[in-house]
C-alpha cells in the first residue's frame, strides 16, 4: 500500500509500526461493506461457522460410587441456530484513497503470491 517513490527534492522519513495493546490476528472468511453518508468506504470482516446448540439433553447415568452422577450416550440437541452463522469480527472506515491503495496492495499481492489457485 505505499508509495515507495521519493520525489527527487524530499527528504525520507522513516515510519515506525506500533501494535496497541487491542492488536489482534483472526480468521477472515468474508466481507462486506459500501459507501458511507460521509464518502468513506466501509468493510466488515467476519468468520463462517455452523451453529453451536443452544440446548442439549443427555441421558442421566449414575455413577459407580454413591451419589456420582455422569452424562452419556449422544446428545440430543433442543434447540440450535439454523443456517450458517457468519460472526462479524471488526468494521474499518477509510477514505476512497485509502480503498483504492488497498485494492491496488492486494493485486499486487495476488500477482506475486506463488501459491495462488488458479
Amino acid at each position: 500500500m505505499a508509495d515507495d517513490k521519493v520525489m527527487p527534492n524530499e527528504k525520507n522519513i522513516k515510519i515506525n509500526y506500533l501494535k496497541t495493546g487491542d492488536f489482534r490476528e483472526i480468521a477472515c472468511d468474508g466481507v462486506l461493506g459500501g459507501p458511507t453518508p460521509q464518502g468513506k468506504v466501509w468493510l466488515a470482516f467476519y468468520t463462517e461457522r455452523f451453529p453451536m446448540p443452544q440446548v442439549v439433553e443427555h441421558l442421566l447415568v449414575e455413577g459407580l460410587r454413591e451419589g456420582e452422577l455422569s452424562v452419556g450416550g449422544e446428545p440430543v440437541v433442543i434447540q440450535s441456530r439454523e443456517g450458517i452463522i457468519r460472526n462479524v469480527e471488526f468494521g474499518v472506515y477509510m477514505s476512497v484513497t485509502a480503498a483504492e491503495q488497498l485494492r491496488d496492495w492486494l493485486i499486487d499481492q495476488l500477482k506475486n503470491n506463488p501459491g495462488k489457485s488458479k
